[in-house]
């Protein structure tokens, strides 16, 4: 194992992470927030990576808006023709299922026989990469007893409801609110204009693809399974299965307490007829007090996590 210390005064971090991307199979960095200015420094080890058909995942922040637009946008157009590469943002604060502030600076690179760790003070911006005060340890191993640390609190990020792949939808209602937040903060908290652009991302979160299941794909995974070869499937039936898949597969972290009537409320939230504001109109039922459920149009289309 080799460990070194390093600040961007002695030697810039960013040089260190080019290096290592341009020769890694296997590349996954966790940001608080990020920069175009920041890809800027790593396109071309970035691309060379890929090229190589090597796998590069990049999960940003959103806490505070300060993940940049352009940032956002790069990536979504760099991964339509580099199937090779994952990114997706990780939910605001009080959007999120843990209520925390997202703030790691994780950089894992695996190269066949060594492995890079990198932990410290900066995010994927143009200043943290070559010019800020950062300070940062950089772990290099034969055999990965610290990375495999390190990747395990990574995965405990990556494997969570609030993680979310964007789409061009999405950036383009980002970008207004990013904007206004980055004219006036407090002003921005205060318009009712800015609040409800802030309500339908936060809505279209929701239904991005993510890398684990939320409740409702949950609950449309089951209706559709469970109505294969019957018309409707029965409460209680949907329930077995979301407990069977949630027993099964130790990434799915749900709190069962009152787990029956969540998924009654959940199917509720949806169910044809119920005029909620955000009513996707996913679910119809035999009748009201019969606890039958199927699938709408809209359900079998839906993609959601």
């Amino acid at each position: 194992m080799r460990l070194q210390i390093l600040s961007n005064i002695n030697y810039p971090i960013g040089n260190v992470i080019n290096q290592e991307l341009a020769n890694s199979i296997q590349a996954r960095i966790a940001v608080a927030f990020m920069k175009y200015s920041g890809l800027k420094v790593i396109e071309n080890s970035l691309q060379n990576c890929l090229d190589k058909k090597g796998a590069v995942e990049i999960i940003a922040g959103l806490d505070f808006k300060t993940t940049d637009p352009q940032a956002i946008k790069f990536l979504i157009t760099l991964k339509k023709s580099n199937p090779s590469l994952s990114f997706f943002c990780f939910g605001d604060k009080k959007d999120n299922r843990t209520d925390i502030v997202f703030h790691p600076k994780i950089y894992l690179f695996n190269k066949k026989k060594e492995t890079t760790s990198i932990i410290g003070s900066t995010n994927l911006t143009g200043g943290g990469l070559l010019s800020n005060f950062e300070v940062n340890t950089i772990i290099t191993e034969d055999k990965p007893l610290y990375f495999s640390q390190l990747e395990a609190i990574y995965n405990s990020v990556k494997f969570t409801p609030t993680i979310f792949e964007p789409d061009e939808e999405y950036l383009s209602g980002y970008s207004d609110v990013y904007s206004a937040f980055s004219k006036n903060d407090e002003k921005a908290r205060k318009d009712k204009g800015v609040k409800k652009a802030i309500l339908e991302i936060e809505r279209k979160e929701k239904e991005l693809p993510g890398t684990v299941p939320t409740f409702k794909s949950l609950i449309v995974d089951a209706i559709k399974y469970l109505t294969q070869n019957s018309e409707y499937a029965q409460l209680q039936e949907i329930g077995d299965y979301i407990l069977k898949r949630i027993k099964e597969d130790e990434k799915l972290e749900f709190n069962l307490t009152n787990f029956r009537a969540n998924i009654r409320g959940a199917i509720y939230d949806d169910l044809v007829g119920n005029g909620g504001l955000y009513n996707k109109g996913l679910y119809e039922t035999k009748g009201k007090y019969t606890g039958l459920y199927k699938l709408t149009y809209y359900g079998k289309q839906y993609r959601g996590r």
